[in-house]
């Protein structure tokens, strides 16, 4: 079939709008641009579906992890949804220590990706539904400001399964990729020495690998001394990482919880960097060895 010009250029246009309902145009306040974005095209009634809160930090500012460290706010996020959706929490990718002294923060910088989920209704009988939020972030540098912004994002409604947007599928696997995975094999066990809190980490029998470097960032934010050195090393079939905990006089927790990042990744194949850690206290030296790993990503 033939179209005329005045036709092709309204098929054009209808395309277009739709090819970019599922991301809206990003609200700037000051050194930061947020907008929401979604994995897929449209969303199925009762099938739930994955959004981004990508807020974009204009250098050298910074925002804060879920645990800001010594002082900081992680950004937050009040949906205002259609009736019947409902969404999860924001999932956070590993943070960077950043120096302050004789302060240590727990920041996030540049393009920053947090992920939440998105369950709408099992019925829905309109077209197309429009996700709206405010969104709070604190930004810091030499000095702190805060900020917000009002955003949202319309997708039409499809055939189930939703199909994935191509052209965001490479943003949202390296916005994963970021998120702090299960320990796939790893196990974890924590201990007190003296003044120090020590998390050993034993890798799977099949464990090739090397990590030469790791980092723990708990989730507590008074678990820790976050400007105190930590020391990882080798010992014996794992590693060890020495902590000063923030009141050395005080019992210790239930247990060390928290995220570890690494220099390298931890499973072969892969570029997770950060496993999501859970070590109960023990007297035991170190955990025993996983031998079948169960491998589980977010």
């Amino acid at each position: 079939m033939r179209y005329g010009a005045p036709m092709r250029a309204l098929l054009t246009s209808w395309i277009f709008a739709l090819a970019t309902l599922a991301v809206a145009a990003p609200v700037r306040n000051g050194p930061v641009a947020a907008k929401l974005i979604a994995e897929t095209r449209s969303f199925a009634p009762g099938q739930p579906f994955t959004v981004a809160l990508r807020l974009t930090l204009d250098p050298p500012w910074h925002a804060y992890w879920t645990n800001p460290g010594d002082s900081g706010l992680a950004p937050s996020i009040e949906w205002k949804l259609p009736a019947g959706f409902t969404a999860g929490e924001l999932q956070f990718p590993y943070p960077r220590a950043i120096a302050t002294p004789p302060f240590m923060t727990y920041g996030l910088e540049g393009d920053v990706w947090l992920l939440a989920t998105i369950a709408p209704p099992a019925e829905w009988n309109e077209a197309r539904a429009t996700l709206a939020a405010t969104v709070d972030w604190l930004i810091c540098d030499e000095y702190c400001v805060p900020g917000s912004a009002e955003v949202e994002l319309t997708l039409p409604v499809g055939a189930a399964p939703a199909e994935p947007d191509p052209v965001r599928a490479a943003a949202f696997a390296a916005a994963r990729a970021r998120l702090p995975a299960d320990p796939g094999g790893w196990a974890f066990r924590a201990r007190r020495e003296s003044d120090r809190f020590v998390l050993a980490a034993v890798p799977p029998a099949d464990f090739a690998g090397d990590v030469p470097a790791a980092e723990f960032f708990p989730f507590a934010e008074d678990l820790i001394q976050h400007n105190a050195p930590q020391a990882w090393r080798r010992a014996g079939a794992g590693y060890r990482l020495e902590l000063v905990p923030a009141d050395p006089s005080a019992p210790p927790p239930a247990a060390l919880s928290g995220v570890l990042v690494g220099a390298s990744p931890w499973h072969a194949g892969s570029s997770r960097r950060a496993l999501r850690v859970d070590a109960p206290f023990s007297d035991s030296e170190v955990p025993p060895r996983s031998a079948n790993p169960e491998r589980k990503t977010p």
